[in-house]
């Protein structure tokens, strides 16, 4: 089974608007919430994709109760540890230009980050997939991260960790199976530039990363650029598609997916399903993900190398 965490969700909501004027009465042309946070992200992918997995997140209020509703809309199952306040909201403005007003969260209970170790106690089994993504509540140490991932291994789960800067760090001292940076992540976790376009220099430094902090596999996203992976054995690099963009939102978090979703059958087809999940997230418009018709239809146009 896979499952998949949300340690601090958010509702996005995208306002649609033909110009943004000072002094004036904006009206808006259409108003769309999508659920959001990393972790949610995967699983949506996942059903799409044909996949079951059951996404954990904080949620709580109004926002909270919305996100539980759109997933039930969209059949995602998913186990929420309720939190006394509202989940935080982004509101995006939409004109010829993008405006995105990240709102804060609120500080989480110590019960309540401590019920999400007992659920997932209850819910993991062993040989189950996890993905953990994105960042911590406001206040929330990232060493909670470490402490998490230790647990999971020792009940027997493979995990996935998908986060940055500290969190990804800590993350890290618990040696989880595979994290997945794209190019800038990686730049912040070793603290030297990193060429996007040169994906030699990056399958070296992704071998660096494998072997300091143990991985069994690494997945470096390099946007318009492609992707590649590492396992102790063997690397690959995947050429990008040429395609037009409508927006790049979620296009990690669907490249994830792709690869959680297959990797026990066939590491080389995850890796194809990966790029093409992530290559059809661009293709829709604001936070929306990949469409399945989408993915099956670049399918055949990934080109992958053995480095």
């Amino acid at each position: 089974m896979i499952f998949t965490l949300t340690m601090n969700p958010c509702l996005d909501r995208y306002i649609y608007i033909d110009e943004l004027k000072p002094d004036d009465t904006i009206r808006a042309k259409k108003l769309v919430d999508y659920p959001a946070g990393k972790g949610i992200d995967v699983s949506r992918v996942i059903k799409e994709l044909g996949g079951v997995s059951v996404a954990v997140s904080l949620l709580g209020g109004h926002n909270g109760r919305r996100i539980e509703e759109m997933l039930d809309e969209e059949g995602v199952i998913y186990s929420s540890v309720r939190i006394g306040h509202e989940t935080r909201m982004n509101i995006i403005l939409e004109e010829k230009t993008q405006y995105r007003m990240s709102m804060p969260g609120e500080k989480v209970k110590k019960e309540k980050l401590q019920k999400v170790f007992e659920i997932l106690h209850s819910l993991i089994r062993k040989k189950d997939t996890i993905v953990i993504s994105g960042s911590l509540p406001k206040g929330v140490d990232p060493n909670y991260y470490t402490g998490l991932i230790f647990s999971l291994k020792q009940w027997g789960a493979t995990v996935f960790f998908d986060a940055d800067g500290e969190n990804l760090k800590s993350g890290l001292d618990a040696e989880p199976y595979c994290i997945k940076p794209n190019t800038h992540e990686l730049s912040r976790l070793l603290n030297k530039e990193v060429d996007e376009k040169n994906k030699f220099e990056i399958v070296k430094y992704a071998k660096e990363t494998l072997e300091k902090y143990k991985l069994n596999e690494i997945l470096v996203s390099m946007g318009k650029y492609g992707s590649v992976y590492v396992n102790w054995d063997e690397a690959y690099y995947s050429y990008p598609v040429e395609l037009k963009v409508k927006s790049a939102v979620g296009a990690g978090d669907s490249f994830l997916a792709g690869y959680v979703l297959k990797y026990e059958e066939d590491k080389l087809e995850a890796f194809r399903l990966a790029n093409a999940a992530g290559n059809a997230a661009v293709l829709t418009p604001g936070t929306e993900l990949c469409k399945k018709k989408d993915v099956l239809s670049l399918l055949p146009k990934i080109k992958i190398e053995k480095l």
